[in-house]
């Protein structure tokens, strides 16, 4: 990096603090070092790139300002880094949307034509125009998903790293906006007002949901994608009108079935917005299990289907309840305060919906402090099957107040691979990446051991 102090100066003159002018200047000086006086390249910028990525939403976003602010620097003095860099946010940002779109698609279930509708739900409509409009719906939401994945997601508003937030980047922007048009509005013989005022301030009120109305060009522009797919919109650029209006030509009872699907809802659990899902509307005494289960795993390929449900099974029949939520993108089950294991995707705490995360399509969450010690022949096994788990460079401090949370301190710090010496707080999670259904047993084995589960255990 040769221009170092005219870059602190354009920097400067953009009134930039002097903490962050260095913090910048360091950081892109390390990336230029890190080439070795080779010219950047996408392979070059990627690498560096997700080798400091962490999940953590304000340390990732600060690797993209970084650049981008040399990025911009370079635009009339060093175009190929300039061209490179927003190339790179082009790839890796709507590459994100496409593997978003694809997953959506994948794992929409059509509602059956026989489905029963809870009453509460029909507003009006008999079950099978309920059924026959939630159907057109899901049809139309898989036609969009298709356009974006097949097209140019940031024409449809799609995010880049500016709009990063702990959810991450491939919530469902497309069913969010949606929530958001219903949450603002009223419908009147089919069609639904708009109360303009308040769907332009919905973000103000700052849940993970609402964040598809900031900025509002990008809300503006998924909205206009939505238009040429079929959506009917009505004044959405008269300012000069308190409301728009919205309808569905196709099928005018979507606009019925969406008001029934969005309004009245628990604010707090928006599983209906996270998974978008006939099971919601269904009758639950027509539904075998509970109905976010439902939701979550009718998508899933038959074979993990069957863990999912073996292991709903066994949880009830030891006692522990389902509860319609989900911790670390898992079916969570309680009796009392204790948890059943955890089985579900995402490859750790932070990286379900972030940049770089491993593609996994099953994974097993679950500490063993006390086997550690007690039981080392099965920890042997944990890490012979499954030897990813034990090489990770995550590590954390848990529950160790006294030395707050710093690892280095931890009372509980153990090597998990020799070879490099990584340590790790062994009362941490550990992930357990795409296990057969023999796998999960075992887990579920290891598991009741270390938590006194027995079958002794099973009504108390």
């Amino acid at each position: 990096m040769r221009n170092v102090q005219e870059f602190k100066h354009y920097l400067a003159e953009k009134k930039k603090k002097r903490n962050h002018i260095e913090e910048c200047v360091g950081f892109v000086e390390w990336f230029f070092a890190s080439l070795k006086d080779e010219s950047p390249t996408l392979e070059s910028l990627s690498a560096f790139i997700e080798d400091r990525w962490c999940g953590y939403v304000s340390k990732d976003k600060n690797v993209f300002q970084f650049l981008s602010e040399y990025a911009d620097f370079c635009q009339l003095t060093d175009s190929s880094f300039y061209n490179t860099f927003r190339e790179y946010i082009h790839k890796t940002f709507e590459g994100e949307a496409r593997k978003a779109m694809k997953f959506y698609k994948d794992s929409m279930v059509l509602i059956p034509s026989n489905t029963k509708i809870n009453p509460i739900h029909l507003n009006g409509l008999t079950n099978d125009e309920f059924v026959n409009a939630f159907k057109a719906l899901q049809e139309f939401l898989y036609a969009v998903y298709d356009a974006i994945e097949h097209g140019l997601p940031f024409e449809w508003g799609w995010p880049d790293w500016n709009d990063l937030t702990w959810y991450g980047i491939i919530h469902n922007r497309v069913v969010m906006v949606l929530n958001a048009l219903v949450e603002c509005g009223h419908a009147e013989n089919n069609i639904l007002i708009v109360d303009r005022h308040r769907f332009a301030e919905h973000v103000k009120k700052r849940s993970d949901e609402q964040i598809v109305c900031k900025p509002p060009e990008k809300t503006k522009l998924l909205l206009e994608g939505l238009i040429k797919m079929g959506l009917h919109i009505e004044g959405l650029n008269d300012t000069n009108v308190p409301f728009f209006s919205v309808s569905f030509p196709d099928n005018s009872n979507v606009i019925i079935v969406l008001c029934s699907y969005f309004k009245e809802r628990n604010t707090e659990i928006t599983n209906h917005i996270r998974y978008f899902s006939y099971r919601f509307m269904q009758d639950p005494d027509a539904q075998s299990r509970e109905t976010f289960f439902l939701a979550k795993t009718d998508g899933e390929p038959k074979h993990l289907r069957e863990i999912y449900y073996w292991l709903y099974d066994e949880a009830v029949k030891y006692g522990f309840c389902p509860t319609g939520i989900e911790k670390m993108y898992c079916y969570l089950y309680k009796k009392g305060s204790k948890e059943w294991l955890l089985l579900g995707k995402g490859s750790s705490y932070h990286e379900e919906e972030f940049l770089h995360s491993a593609n996994h399509t099953i994974s097993a969450k679950f500490s063993f402090p006390k086997i550690y010690y007690t039981h080392p022949e099965k920890i042997e096994w944990l890490k012979k099957q499954f030897p990813a788990s034990f090489a990770t460079r995550w590590g954390g401090c848990h529950r160790c107040k006294e030395k707050k949370g710093k690892l280095e301190e931890c009372n509980h710090r153990v090597i998990i691979n020799q070879g490099n010496s990584h340590y790790t707080c062994i009362r941490g999670y550990f992930y357990f990446h795409d296990p057969t259904f023999d796998d999960v047993k075992a887990f579920l084995e290891i598991y009741k051991l270390e938590n006194n589960i027995n079958a002794q255990t099973f009504n108390q």
